[in-house]
């Protein structure tokens, strides 16, 4: 379709569009640039209209409100006690009137009086017919330590997004161990809307999806440009009010405010106009939906005799047992530590200690249909001769603050990472993982750790010159383009990236799964806990409203279950996520289960039922995943993308619509052998048994025993 002309082409898309839309699937069209925008003045206001949406700003004071062209009523206005501040030192100044205008092709140009009465430039301009532009340079913008906003949030105004983390708490060792708290010792808290919260724009370990980017329940989302650290106060500290502050930098873009308006009014179409700003994302090859297996560490031991080879026994263990219980082959992930030297990761040569025979092992999975992969990060390990944290000290290639030995440990020790903003480092990295990718035939690379140990003072220039705290942010997004680009140069559009730490733009590069997400507590020391997988049920749909629309999690809990239930019920729920990838601490395996009984037959038919499954539908899933490349709609999409008008869904985090047509119930409690299960509008067949029929809008409780998830089916779709 790409060689045909454009004209030709664009019908072709519409019709396609409009048919999947006539099927029951909500797929949004992204908004064309303007071909004329009108400004019209009056005494007291100017509006500039797109066709599509409406600003207008009210000129004595200032105050900008955003609404749809068919509407007088704005979806979101400026504060009037508030607005656009910006602060120099411990001085907080706000814009008063405007001075002068100047119209523009696509909006207007505003000198703006402010309270220290030196003016500011102000341009509010339409990029599509649904994305605004505002743009705010303060006066002697190089002394300005921080610009923000604030808006009106009436009391019925659900706030979505930003992050993935059910909220913010504090750092288990701040300075040594950066994790929050309640990433390893979860509480039961947290929903879709994020009202009441405050919310840091710092990406830390490792539920490390962050966006400064929010989408509300009255029909729009706001995106705040950069990559400098930040914070929303989302209606906590005055109830009516939803603000946002971030800090400046040493690039002359971090001292400005710059931020983006969408009108939807529906969720679908806010995302679309999103992702056309920042990155369409990326989507892997069909093979990368299939499930994943792997260890946190494979152990080094006697090895296992695998077709006449020896090879390390735990992977001849998985491969063995998936063949003998009739388990799909998929993705293998090798984690780290399997390569050379400290860490696990000093040169990019095989541990064969730990990996004997590693090119007859890798052969091996691939003559039984799997696909494998690797962990990477930007991490310089080792201080040996032949060693990357070597090679990168002698060129120049440390990040700041980088003194003495190079060494890499784990959280709360000393690690040296790389400077992502060298140009000729990316070079020098991106060509050891090409030799790499290609030398081992690796179908793609699970990129860890990339949000920890990043010097992040304004102390800590970088080498573009940013300081750490403009590239902190901005560090998950490097990371992983160039590993993007790096496999991309060896296996064209066949790889798979997957990233637990990213921020705008990191959509465009890779996946995402959700991090260290707890199946048992204090690091995995301490007691189970099923609230793992419930943070993990929220994380997926947040992901969705932040324009991250292929999300996984570590099926059982990075730290391992200590409760065969929280097991199954994650198997459940990974099958209709994004990415179904099983692995973490201990076996993760249901004929070597940590639980009693050991070797688990209902766990292996539980195991073995939904990833069959995920074989099943993996035509519907990469479907729906192609879908999200193109429009940034996710995979699996919260009720109110869909039923944005029914007040029930709105924030209804235990249902989620998992493509166009079906509807998941997942069950996170232990002990739990019934639910209620609400149906939006129209008919819905259960996915087990389409003898069974629901009809909406109505709740209906839902046997289910432990094997089973509460899955069914949209009106008349056909789904495998």
């Amino acid at each position: 379709m790409t060689n045909l002309p454009r004209g030709i082409r664009d019908a072709l898309i519409s019709a396609l569009l409009l048919a999947l839309s006539a099927c029951g699937g909500e797929v949004p069209v992204n908004s064309p640039v303007p071909a004329s925008v009108t400004v019209e003045h009056f005494s007291d206001r100017i509006r500039v209209h797109s066709g599509a949406a409406t600003a207008e700003i009210n000129l004595a004071p200032y105050r900008l409100s955003f609404a749809g062209a068919a509407s007088t009523t704005p979806v979101a206005s400026e504060a009037a006690q508030g607005g656009v501040f910006y602060e120099r030192g411990d001085a907080v100044f706000q814009l008063t009137r405007v001075l002068a205008d100047r119209t523009l092709a696509d909006g207007v140009e505003l000198t703006v009086d402010t309270t220290e009465s030196k003016p500011a430039t102000v341009s509010v301009r339409f990029i599509t017919t649904r994305t605004l532009e505002v743009t705010v340079d303060p006066p002697s913008p190089e002394s300005v330590t921080a610009l923000g906003d604030k808006w009106d949030s009436p009391d019925d105004e659900l706030i979505y997004g930003l992050t993935e983390r059910l909220r913010d708490s504090k750092p288990i060792s701040p300075g040594k161990i950066d994790i929050p708290i309640e990433d390893v010792q979860p509480v039961e808290v947290g929903s879709l809307n994020r009202r009441g919260e405050s919310v840091e724009m710092y990406v830390r370990p490792t539920f490390a999806v962050y966006s400064p980017f929010y989408q509300s329940s009255h029909g729009y989302g706001l995106a705040v440009a950069g990559t400098a650290v930040g914070a929303f106060d989302i209606a906590k500290s005055d109830p009516h009010v939803l603000s946002f502050r971030f800090e400046t930098g040493n690039a002359a873009a971090s001292r400005r405010l710059q931020f983006h308006l969408f009108f939807g009014p529906e969720h679908a179409t806010i995302v679309d106009e999103y992702t056309a700003l920042t990155g369409r994302p990326f989507v892997p090859p069909a093979w990368a939906f299939l499930n994943w297996r792997w260890r946190d560490t494979l152990d080094i031991a006697a090895p296992a005799v695998l077709d006449g080879t020896p090879m390390n026994a735990q992977v001849v263990d998985d491969v063995t047992m998936f063949e003998a219980l009739g388990i799909p082959a998929g993705i293998y992930h090798f984690d780290r530590p399997v390569l050379q030297g400290e860490f696990g990761f000093a040169r990019f040569a095989w541990d064969e200690d730990r990996l004997p025979n590693p090119q007859e092992m890798l052969q091996a999975l691939r003559r039984r249909g799997y696909h494998f992969t690797t962990w990477s990060g930007m991490w310089a390990c080792g201080s040996g001769p032949d060693d990357n944290g070597t090679e990168a000290a002698r060129l120049g290639y440390l990040a700041p603050r980088s003194t003495g030995t190079p060494k890499c440990a784990d959280a709360g020790g000393t690690s040296f990472i790389l400077d992502i903003t060298n140009a000729n480092m990316q070079q020098w990295w991106q060509g050891k993982l090409h030799d790499f990718i290609a030398a081992q035939a690796l179908d793609g690379i699970k990129l860890d750790r990339g949000e920890e140990f990043i010097p992040s003072e304004a102390t800590d220039i970088w080498h573009d010159g940013r300081t750490g705290r403009e590239v902190r942010n901005d560090y998950p997004t490097i990371q992983a383009k160039i590993h993007h680009d790096a496999l991309r140069s060896v296996r064209g559009d066949d790889f798979v990236l997957i990233t637990r730490s990213a921020y705008t733009g990191t959509q465009r590069w890779s996946v995402v799964w959700g991090g260290d997400i707890p199946g048992s507590t204090q690091f995995g020391i301490a007691a189970g806990t099923e609230l793992g997988l419930r943070s993990a049920i929220i994380s997926q749909q947040r992901a969705a409203f932040m324009g991250f629309p292929i999300w996984g999690s570590d099926t059982g809990g990075y730290y391992e279950f200590k409760n065969r239930e929280v097991f199954a019920r994650w198997i459940e729920f990974s099958a209709f996520s994004g990415i179904m990838e099983i692995g973490g601490r201990g076996t993760h395996a249901p004929w070597d289960m940590d639980t009693d009984p050991n070797y688990d037959q209902q766990m292996i038919d539980i195991y073995k039922r939904y990833t069959q499954l995920r074989v099943t539908l993996n035509d519907y899933i990469v479907a729906a995943a192609h879908q999200a490349g193109e429009t940034g709609l996710p995979v699996a999409r919260p009720l109110v993308f869909a039923y944005r008008d029914d007040a029930n869904v709105k924030d209804r985090w235990d249902e989620y619509l998992f493509g166009p047509d079906l509807l998941v119930a997942p069950v996170w409690k232990i002990g739990q052998r019934s639910r209620e299960v609400y149906f939006p509008a129209g008919t819905w067949r259960s996915y087990w048994d389409r003898s069974q029929q629901y009809q909406g809008r109505a709740s209906v409780t839902i046997d289910v025993p432990l094997d089973s998830i509460p899955v069914f089916v949209r009106g008349g779709a056909q789904v495998p």
